[in-house]
């Protein structure tokens, strides 16, 4: 019988778990840990571990939307590191970049109220960081299997998208980076949904809702939405559109 895996969302404050089903296809969240000291943590670790009968645990890894390591997946690795001195089983890191933004946008298509999300949202992210490190696992093998798909998608470990970056300057000159999430249309106009990369982990990203056009050179640009009604049309499509996705 295959082991179950845990998945990790190490944080400041709380680690997120989730646990996978014994034939590794599922994630499912679990309840959080309460982070205290380091060998506390390392114990709750340790009695899930022993719970589930574990065999395997994936740490996310917050990279810096470049993949460099900042200063949160340095603090990540040395704990990676305290874990595989004290827990008896594999330990691999996986690729959380925006697996937060996306719990977030998750929850908000479910409706959760803001106060609960804060509560969950370490468990969820947990969960995505575990089901994309079992869906890569189901890939490889059916690769292995099949011997059809291009080697090439899995030369970094995973198969990735490319999210497209924007920097934006402030009204007091300071540059902001910029995740574009989703591109919309609503009364044949097109919008920009953005979320803001700089944000700590106790704040929550506010959504920025940009109008693209043409400039004269034809290229994209982006543009403030000055209409209160326009701004809040576009909004109430992106809503649904969440609401949409959260029912399929």
């Amino acid at each position: 019988m295959a082991k179950r895996i845990i998945g990790l969302d190490v944080g400041d404050k709380w680690i997120g778990v989730a646990i996978s089903d014994e034939t590794g296809l599922i994630a499912q969240v679990l309840s959080p840990i309460q982070r205290h000291t380091p060998s506390q943590d390392l114990d709750a670790i340790n009695r899930l571990v022993e719970r589930w009968q574990a065999g395997k645990i994936v740490v996310g890894l917050p990279l810096n939307m470049n993949a460099t390591v900042g200063p949160q997946a340095e603090r990540t690795l040395r704990f990676v590191g305290s874990m595989k001195e004290h827990c008896g089983v594999s330990i691999v890191t996986w690729d959380e970049r925006l697996t937060t933004r996306e719990a977030e946008r998750l929850l908000i298509g479910q409706e959760v109220r803001r106060e609960r999300r804060k509560a969950v949202i370490d468990g969820v992210a947990a969960a995505l960081i575990l089901q994309g490190y079992l869906d890569h696992e189901r890939l490889i093998g059916s690769r292995e299997e099949t011997q059809m798909a291009d080697d090439k998608e899995f030369e970094t470990g995973f198969v990735e998208e490319e999210d497209e970056i924007i920097t934006l300057t402030d009204d007091d000159g300071k540059e902001h980076e910029f995740v574009v999430v989703d591109v919309i249309e609503v009364t044949e106009k097109e919008y920009a949904i953005l979320l803001p990369i700089d944000t700590s982990e106790d704040e929550e990203a506010e959504a920025v809702i940009l109008r693209l056009e043409k400039d004269a050179d034809g290229d994209d640009v982006l543009v403030d939405i000055e209409s209160e009604e326009e701004w809040e049309q576009v909004a109430q499509a992106y809503e649904d559109l969440l609401d949409d996705e959260g029912e399929e």
